[in-house]
């Protein structure tokens, strides 16, 4: 199991082996779940839609961006903030070049379905 893939075809196997049963009980839950998540977001989006015009902005993303950075820090060091300096100025690129979005997630992608291939 060296490579993501490889737990992928291990995930994929053992959920063959299911039988009817739990394949019902599963998909009950699935079910039970939908259906409570569908009131409770509209019980929260009405919370929310009067909460929501109260928000900074500014501070919103400032906060957020600060996240990502102090959690890229912690979880993968000086090589994440590479990382994550590197992929916002391939994401920025696209905006500033009027192009698509798309084209630069294949940028990003591209290098890692190559590194699981090889």
């Amino acid at each position: 199991m060296g490579k993501a893939k490889d737990v992928t075809i291990v995930v994929i196997s053992k959920l063959l082996e299911i039988d009817i049963k739990s394949f019902l009980l599963l998909v009950m839950v699935f079910l039970i779940a939908g259906s409570v998540s569908v009131f409770l977001t509209l019980y929260f989006s009405k919370i929310f839609s009067k909460l929501i015009v109260k928000v900074n902005y500014k501070m919103l993303v400032v906060s957020i961006i600060v996240f990502i950075f102090v959690m890229s820090i912690f979880l993968n060091g000086w090589i994440g903030i590479i990382v994550l300096i590197t992929s916002t100025a391939i994401g920025l690129i696209a905006p500033l070049k009027n192009i698509g979005r798309n084209h630069s997630m294949g940028c990003l992608i591209l290098p890692v379905i190559l590194y699981f291939l090889l």
